[in-house]
């Protein structure tokens, strides 16, 4: 149980980059869309309004400057990953952010509408996808991480949602 454990806070620490690169956005956004206002062959904007080059920016340095701080503060986990690993992880949070947009508008679902799984877990699924080819995948992380943030977003999310920070429970 204590492997278990462990695994579990080693999979977090090395995907917090993603996790604060996921949240960022949410405050600092704007200098136009990332899509440009382009619309895909079906009519349909690209990624839409919401998914901006200031929340990519802030995403992909947020995620970067979480990196830097975990390489000296948790060197154990972090000292053997290039100290860029962060930033990375930072873009493939969004990547995985603007892919479920892009899902949305293809399935006629409204900005900010829930999709369910893809909204919980599609950063964390991306960010992994993206580090792979320079740090390797460890399997066990990327379960727990994937799982632990699916049931910890539903209910931070319903948490917010009761306090009346937020309109809706997704």
């Amino acid at each position: 149980m204590v492997n278990f454990l462990n695994e579990l806070i080693f999979g977090f620490v090395f995907m917090m980059p993603a996790f604060f690169a996921n949240a960022v956005p949410v405050f600092i956004g704007g200098f136009g869309r990332i899509d440009g206002g382009l619309n895909f062959f079906d009519g349909k904007p690209l990624l839409g309004k919401n998914k901006t080059i200031g929340g990519l920016l802030s995403a992909v340095i947020s995620g970067g400057m979480a990196g830097i701080a975990l390489y000296y503060f948790f060197p154990n986990i972090w000292g053997s990953f290039p100290i860029w690993l962060g930033f990375l992880e930072g873009f493939g949070a969004m990547i995985g952010d603007a892919f479920g947009s892009f899902l949305k508008r293809r399935i006629n679902l409204k900005p900010g509408g829930p999709f369910p799984i893809m909204d919980q877990i599609g950063f964390i699924v991306f960010s992994f996808l993206v580090v792979w080819p320079f740090v390797g995948i460890n399997w066990l992380w990327f379960g727990l991480v994937t799982l632990a943030a699916l049931v910890l977003h539903v209910a931070a999310n319903i948490f917010a949602y009761k306090m009346g920070w937020k309109d809706v429970w997704w």
